[in-house]
């Protein structure tokens, strides 16, 4: 005799879509070998650079936790933005943001700055172009410690 089995909503839900997100939680997204955690940090100072002290654009779930713990908040109207993918990119610089990505292949989308891990260390990477097209200034400061891409 065959057992009956209803594939309901919530049996899917069950099976596929919950042991997916568990496995997506446990390993969070990383910028080239940079994770959302060290990210979300140098997000910080460089929203303070801009002139959106404490308030980052974001629509990546992961970073949005880790900018919430920082006590970031996360802002449509704030003048940098995290983006990991081209849509994000082109996205946000079209509203005028300095678009800090996820890693240098972003830069032909429109991204300003990224973060890298090169030989093992955090590496910032900067497009000219692109963070002029922005419109936001930063310290000469910042822009000697990065590397001009």
């Amino acid at each position: 005799m065959t057992p009956k089995f209803s594939l309901t909503p919530r049996t899917l839900a069950r099976t596929l879509v919950i042991p997916a997100l568990v496995v997506l939680a446990a390993r969070p997204l990383s910028a080239d070998g940079v994770s959302v955690e060290e990210a979300s940090k140098y997000l910080l100072i460089l929203a303070a650079s801009a002139g959106s002290e404490g308030r980052v654009a974001c629509k990546e779930l992961d970073m949005v936790i880790q900018l919430k713990k920082q006590e970031i908040s996360v802002d449509a109207k704030a003048n940098v933005a995290w983006a990991f993918n081209p849509s994000q990119t082109k996205f946000y610089l079209g509203e005028k943001k300095l678009v800090v990505c996820s890693s240098r292949k972003l830069f032909a989308d429109g991204g300003a700055i990224a973060f890298e891990r090169i030989n093992g260390r955090l590496t910032v990477f900067y497009n000219p172009a692109n963070l002029e097209k922005s419109g936001i200034h930063l310290p000469e400061t910042f822009l000697r410690s990065a590397v001009r891409a």
